[in-house]
């Protein structure tokens, strides 16, 4: 549900500032016009907004399902940008190859594994990111063939739970959808 790039922090503004036009959205992400529709698509498609046409224009409301995780979307917009990895959190897969890794899964397969429809290239190029932005750390266990673990270095740990509780608030919200 949440693996679209600006879907985070719209459900995070709509919960903290109430419905939003689209409009007023589109200027405070800087998102070009199709971009944020969409997201709004997806979002609504998901059960997570609902989209309603007024006079001044079109209004976006969380709906039982945004507002059960909205704040979590809050709490992981205030980390990302305090942890200043905004660009990275924008993207795809990082943060959700990091949820992977906090949870436990620490060969590059098993990663994989736990994230349905990721391609290996699209992992490697997380696994990358994160490593540049000193989120994860690889060390290669010198066996036969060797084998590389990932881990999450003590920046990686702090953003983590944040990260992780929403994945969970989102499961969690869908599975009760």
């Amino acid at each position: 549900m949440f693996h679209y790039r600006w879907s985070v922090p719209t459900v995070g503004r709509i919960s903290r500032d109430g419905p939003q036009r689209v409009t007023d959205l589109q200027q405070a992400f800087g998102a070009s016009r199709d971009t944020l529709g969409e997201t709004l698509r997806r979002l609504e498609a998901a059960g997570v907004i609902v989209r309603t046409r007024t006079p001044r224009g079109t209004v976006c409301t969380l709906t039982p399902l945004g507002e059960a995780v909205g704040a979590a979307c809050l709490a992981c917009v205030d980390a990302v940008v305090a942890m200043n990895v905004v660009p990275l959190a924008l993207k795809k897969w990082p943060m959700l190859v990091l949820v992977a890794i906090g949870r436990g899964d620490r060969r590059y397969n098993q990663i994989r594994a736990e994230l349905p429809g990721i391609t290996p290239r699209a992992l490697t190029l997380a696994l990358k990111d994160l490593q540049s932005a000193g989120l994860i750390e690889r060390t290669i266990e010198h066996s036969y063939p060797p084998v590389s673990l990932y881990f999450l270095t003590p920046r990686g740990e702090e953003l983590f739970p944040v990260i992780d509780r929403l994945c969970r608030a989102a499961e969690e919200a869908a599975a009760h959808a």
